[in-house]
């Protein structure tokens, strides 16, 4: 962590199944445009790895592909602090643990960060392949722009 750095940013997925590699990229445009201002790391999205990732940080965003049945590109914006993370958005993960589970672990063990923020970004295409469909790399670009803002005033 860089001296200034008070947020972590984790984008997670696959890197080699569509859509679900968007974590990925967001997080990797992200180590880009940050430096001093955040730490953006990249994870295969192993719930347990996750919550080691963060304990050191009072804000955290995490950055994922999700199929909640919205529109290819979608942005949902969750507190996870506060509000509770849909289990159903995540059920085309090969993750071993859920971002959820990760999640209520991290409650329950009392390992969470101060502000833990999930995007999840509507995917389209979960098949092999490594390119993002062009309603979700649109989607990240415009991700990419409001994480920005949202470190600035962090």
């Amino acid at each position: 962590m860089t001296a200034d750095a008070k947020t972590l940013v984790i984008g997670i997925g696959n890197e080699y199944r569509g859509d679900d590699a968007v974590g990925l990229d967001v997080a990797r445009r992200l180590s880009q445009s940050t430096p001093g201002k955040c730490e953006v790391i990249q994870a295969n999205g192993a719930g347990i790895d996750l919550i080691g990732k963060w304990e050191n940080y009072d804000h955290v965003i995490v950055v994922d592909a999700v199929r909640s049945e919205s529109a290819p590109g979608t942005i949902h914006r969750i507190d996870a602090v506060n509000e509770e993370l849909p289990d159903a958005w995540f059920h085309s993960s090969t993750h071993t643990v859920s971002l959820p589970e990760a999640i209520g672990l991290a409650g329950t063990l009392g390992l969470m960060p101060t502000n833990l923020t999930i995007y999840g970004i509507e995917g389209e295409n979960f098949e092999p392949g490594v390119s993002l469909s062009p309603a979700v790399k649109q989607a990240a670009e415009h991700l990419i722009a409001r994480i920005l803002d949202e470190v600035a005033t962090a």
